[in-house]
């Protein structure tokens, strides 16, 4: 059974997934079920953001709020991933990545405190940076976890492909509409737009190539690595989709579709 009907996950545009019968894979077979994967997320991801535009304003704040907690954990997991995985070019390759989330060694410069001034930018409180949704704490701690406890290979397809192949995709369609919002245009010019130039621009783009590359070549010094990296990326899938499913329930109510007067 797939992991997406296991997570009540949303069936409508239907992601692939990338389970197959055991002895089935082949490097081909494994990037062309991700990459259908990957666009049926997208798909998903740009008919979900519309809503954006027309959120209140209270409510756009909650949402971006939700998305912190995915960039504090995942660079918790990618630390865990890295201790897991042998010497190679995907390890040395995610430890920069790494690195940069880190904000190579200025604290200041870390992703998560660039993503808290851009909260802070659009009126964010203080107080309200650590009221995350139950749920998506449960899911990002399944994650961890899920990364403990498995194989190198699953790790990599949960957070390699998941964290840097994956978030890109849907950053990019929450950009496109979140700039879209009467009151993002309106204070664009005092709203700190560092985090999406980092994480929607060229820079994650080859990221995510570099990535890719990575991988491909971890699979070709280790063929038998394909199962566990596969069933890692469709439970990545899975739980990304389900992740944003909560924060569109929490954030974007039935009969609410209608935007307030900014403030």
């Amino acid at each position: 059974m797939s992991l997406q009907k296991n997570q009540n996950a949303p069936a409508t545009p239907f992601v692939p997934a990338m389970a197959t019968r055991s002895g089935a894979w082949d490097r081909k077979t494994f990037w062309q079920r991700a990459d259908k994967a990957k666009e049926a997320t997208e798909a998903l991801a740009e008919q979900k953001m519309k809503a954006l535009s027309r959120l209140p304003v209270d409510a756009l704040r909650q949402f971006c709020t939700q998305y912190r907690f995915f960039t504090i954990d995942y660079i918790s997991d990618l630390a865990l991933l890295l201790a897991k995985l042998p010497f190679g070019g995907l390890r040395s390759l995610l430890s920069e990545i790494l690195a940069e989330e880190l904000g190579e060694g200025d604290a200041a410069k870390a992703h998560p405190e660039i993503y808290d001034r851009f909260l802070a930018s659009i009126g964010v409180e203080p107080e309200r940076l650590e009221r995350g949704l139950p749920a998506n704490r449960a899911i990002l701690g399944g994650l961890t976890e899920e990364l403990r406890h498995r194989a190198p290979a699953f790790g990599v397809g949960l957070r390699g492909m998941g964290g840097e192949c994956l978030c890109q995709t849907y950053l990019s369609v929450m950009f496109e509409h979140l700039r879209t919002h009467p009151y993002m245009r309106e204070h664009a010019n005092r709203i700190d737009w560092e985090f999406w130039t980092i994480h929607t621009g060229e820079q994650d783009i080859v990221h995510g190539e570099l990535t890719r590359q990575a991988i491909d070549d971890y699979i070709r010094q280790d063929p038998g690595a394909l199962p566990d990296l596969a069933e890692g990326y469709e439970r990545s899938i899975t739980a990304w989709n389900l992740f944003w499913q909560n924060i569109f329930d929490a954030c974007v109510p039935p009969g609410r579709h209608v935007m307030s007067k900014t403030t």
